[in-house]
């Protein structure tokens, strides 16, 4: 086989020109595709490494914020919790202070109801004592108790002042002097009242008499514009109503 040098160069220039003609048209083309294909992988690699990332920093953000909360919820549970055992002491000392207000409202309602019946148990006693002296004076009047408030009576106007004496005597003026006893006076008690009341205003006076039972014992003198009391039915008025005074703690 023989070497042909011309045959040799255009081969040669043929395949320069091949070689120009896919550095041209094919590797040119075909590097800027690859060239940016790659920058396309890159950008991708970016932004996947960029989501990446954010997702790492929301995760982050979400953990924060989960933990918050958490951290909230304990704490209004605490609080809640601390509430509700404030509520409960509160509500225990609230219904101990109403059981011991009731208790001091009961022992006082109690105190009182006792004290009521203490004086009421008093009075009882004193209206039965009354009752009692009064029946035992009414059953031992007799004669000697007549003379007795003859006397008494004589005794207390010779003890007046001679101011009040004279104004006793005014009185009696021209007017009658009615004398009322417990007890239907005998003839002679009469003519003895009658002598007394004579020394007594040293005149002429003039006398009735009357009965009232509910004196007892005693007489009163009923002047026309006065009246003197000398009978048991006053004095124990006055002993019950002083009986009662101290029945009541006055």
């Amino acid at each position: 086989m023989q070497f042909d040098l011309w045959t040799f160069g255009l081969q040669t220039v043929n395949f320069l020109i091949l070689v120009w003609l896919l550095k041209i048209f094919l590797y040119t083309p075909v590097a800027k595709i690859i060239e940016r294909r790659q920058a396309g992988i890159k950008a991708a690699q970016d932004d996947a490494e960029r989501a990446k990332k954010n997702a790492e920093n929301e995760a982050v953000q979400f953990k924060q914020k989960t933990d918050e909360i958490e951290a909230e919820r304990e704490q209004i549970i605490a609080e809640a919790r601390i509430a509700e055992s404030k509520a409960y002491d509160d509500l225990i000392k609230q219904g101990q202070s109403e059981i011991a207000h009731m208790r001091d409202l009961a022992k006082r309602d109690i105190e009182r109801e006792k004290n009521k019946a203490k004086s009421e148990i008093r009075r009882g006693a004193t209206d039965l004592a009354i009752s009692l002296s009064r029946q035992i004076l009414a059953e031992s009047a007799n004669g000697n108790i007549d003379e007795y408030f003859l006397e008494k009576v004589k005794s207390h106007l010779k003890a007046l002042p001679a101011a009040d004496f004279q104004n006793l005597k005014s009185l009696l003026g021209d007017g009658t002097l009615t004398i009322i006893s417990a007890e239907k006076l005998g003839t002679e008690i009469k003519q003895n009242w009658q002598g007394a009341i004579q020394e007594i205003f040293e005149s002429e006076v003039k006398l009735t008499f009357s009965v009232d039972k509910k004196l007892i014992a005693g007489v009163n003198l009923q002047f026309p514009d006065g009246l003197l009391s000398f009978n048991w039915n006053d004095i124990l008025e006055q002993a019950k109503s002083e009986l009662d005074k101290r029945a009541a703690g006055e």
